[in-house]
């Protein structure tokens, strides 16, 4: 997706089959009510479209609008320095409190140009894998491969999910859930001598 942004992906692979007839054999309900689907449109036009507009917003840090060219939910994807993986399904909510830091901590100065090649699984379907290079005021550039998948929802492309190595040591871990606290042992009231005043009853005049 973007630098500095979590791009993320996973695509789960769902069977829905059809409840086979009592005396229907098992080969014949192999798959039942699925047919693979063809390319039959390649709209490169639509995702440079969406690619151009978020450029264009990432330029002008506004979150909102980048959030809008997601689909919600979306899965992202990335790993640790370690190799180790991790992930999972994202709501608007969170995108915007993860994508809010690296949004505001752009560099104004920083270059940043992406190269993409799509691969259409069918019209509505696509994976992107993105090549995208960063250069600094002063240092030398770095060159990095990303992945997205998108979707195309009411006549617009839209990122349904992303994956970008490297995020996993800067998630926040965790917090377990703190014990409910310990509530004090009940004690036996203790008796006022006679003639006393309660210590937590005002004296009467």
């Amino acid at each position: 997706m973007k630098s500095l942004v979590l791009a993320a992906t996973l695509i789960s692979c769902l069977a829905f089959a059809a409840e086979p007839a009592a005396d229907a054999k098992p080969a014949d309900n192999a798959m039942a009510g699925w047919k693979p689907k063809h390319v039959t449109k390649k709209d490169q036009k639509g995702i440079d479209q969406l690619y151009k507009e978020m450029d264009e917003i990432w330029k002008k840090g506004d979150l909102e609008a980048a959030a809008a060219h997601h689909d919600f939910p979306i899965f992202m994807l990335t790993d640790n320095a370690a190799g180790v993986t991790s992930g999972g399904e994202w709501n608007k909510e969170m995108y915007m409190q993860a994508m809010k830091p690296a949004m505001e901590g752009m560099p104004k100065d920083m270059k940043i140009s992406h190269k993409f090649k799509v691969s259409w699984v069918t019209d509505s379907i696509a994976f992107v894998e993105e090549t995208n290079t960063m250069t600094p005021p002063k240092g030398k550039s770095d060159t990095w491969t990303s992945a997205s998948v998108l979707v195309l929802k009411d006549g617009k492309w839209m990122f349904k999910g992303g994956a970008e190595g490297g995020w996993g040591d800067m998630m926040p871990e965790k917090k377990a859930e703190a014990a409910p606290a310990a509530q004090p042992a009940k004690t036996a009231e203790t008796k006022q001598p006679a003639g006393s005043t309660p210590t937590n009853t005002a004296t009467k005049k």
